[in-house]
């Protein structure tokens, strides 16, 4: 136990009833009863995950969209009262700082939320931007607990504790709702390539009494959720999770030295919009004139897992590195993602992966890994 690591308002629960490790300064359950077990709930029932780890920031102020616009990529003007999307906040040189969600909740009022890992950066970046404009920034990481419903079963158990249909909900919106009696923003959002949801849990503060609270309304999802397959769920079936669907992480397909546009997230930016963002030129001249690398997924033919900053070869020839890599307990093979130059390799051609010395072959592929008709949002069964 590290007495400097952060704790969620619900740690006292998963001391008691998981595995407890360090990630990102905090104390968070990197299991319970098993990462393939808890990753296979959210494919087929439902699986409950404390994310409350991550930064939450409230922006407020008469000038919260021209000050959002320069310090994001997306269209933040577009976004309606109670709309959200996926973001990036990026270096003057295209790299990214962080990527994020934006809900807006007001006419003049955001909710940023971004990676425990670039809390710190993030938090000192948007206050020395925000003495330009006539804006608020608070941090209420530790007055909101924030917990992720994902899976087929997590809007049929939401719609049960909340009265409400979630077909209300559209996907990428905020919405405060009361569920089971506590005060909440429902966000129609997740990492997990599943149908969900991540609630704001609102007066959760540090105290016995906001833990309590917390705890609380967890242990309602899991005893409601019983009859819906749910299960409690840690960062291992997270990460497992979020690679299946070919979701980019922090740290590892995202840095300071990497743009949207050779992530592949293209979505995350937008060019018609004003004023310009930090890094406008450099990914708009990325989005025209090409990068220098670019993401691709892979499945393994061989045996064996691949892992982060493993050489990817291709004709005898080292063309990159992987930055993310695992088993997928849907194809029970390795998948990842890495980096390669541009127009080196195509869907179907086999690649190698060297794990530890020894050359695996693999197949090129898209993401997500497994057939959405079958899992995911878009299943069809």
């Amino acid at each position: 136990m590290n007495d400097n690591l952060e704790r969620t308002q619900l740690y006292d629960w998963h001391k008691e009833n998981g595995d407890v490790i360090p990630f990102a300064g905090w104390d968070m359950p990197v299991r319970y009863s098993g990462i393939r077990e808890e990753h296979m709930a959210v494919r087929d029932s439902c699986g409950v995950f404390d994310v409350s780890h991550m930064l939450r920031l409230w922006i407020d102020g008469p000038d919260s969209v021209e000050f959002l616009q320069t310090v994001t990529s997306n269209n933040v003007g577009m976004l309606k009262i109670n709309d959200g999307h996926y973001s990036t906040c990026l270096n003057k040189n295209g790299g990214t700082f962080d990527d994020l969600m934006l809900y807006r909740i007001g006419e003049e009022e955001f909710i940023w939320v971004t990676n425990a890992a670039n809390g710190a950066k993030i938090w000192n970046h948007l206050q020395e931007q925000a003495k330009k404009f006539k804006v608020k920034v608070m941090d209420k990481t530790k007055e909101v607990a924030m917990i992720a419903v994902q899976g087929p079963n997590a809007l049929s158990l939401l719609s049960k504790m909340s009265g409400k249909d979630m077909d209300e909900f559209d996907r990428f919106t905020c919405n405060p709702l009361t569920i089971a009696g506590y005060d909440t923003y429902l966000c129609r959002t997740g990492y997990t390539g599943e149908a969900g949801a991540e609630i704001l849990v609102l007066n959760c503060p540090f105290t016995n009494e906001g833990k309590a609270r917390a705890i609380g309304f967890w242990e309602e999802l899991l005893s409601q959720g019983a009859e819906f397959g749910i299960r409690p769920c840690g960062l291992g079936a997270r990460d497992s999770l979020r690679l299946e669907a070919g979701f980019v992480l922090y740290g590892h397909e995202l840095d300071e030295e990497t743009s949207p546009i050779e992530a592949r997230i293209p979505y995350a930016v937008k060019f018609k919009v004003e004023p310009h963002y930090f890094g406008y030129d450099v990914v708009q001249s990325h989005k025209k004139g090409g990068v220098k690398k670019t993401r691709i997924g892979f499945v393994m033919i061989d045996r064996g897992i691949p892992r982060e900053k493993y050489p990817i070869l291709f004709n005898g020839s080292e063309i990159g590195i992987t930055t993310s890599g695992g088993l997928s307990p849907i194809l029970d093979k390795g998948i990842g993602m890495g980096y390669v130059p541009p127009d080196t390799v195509e869907i179907g051609d086999v690649i190698e992966i060297d794990i530890k010395g020894r050359h695996r072959r693999a197949e090129v592929t898209k993401w997500p890994f497994y057939n959405p008709d079958k899992y995911g949002e878009t299943r069809t069964r």
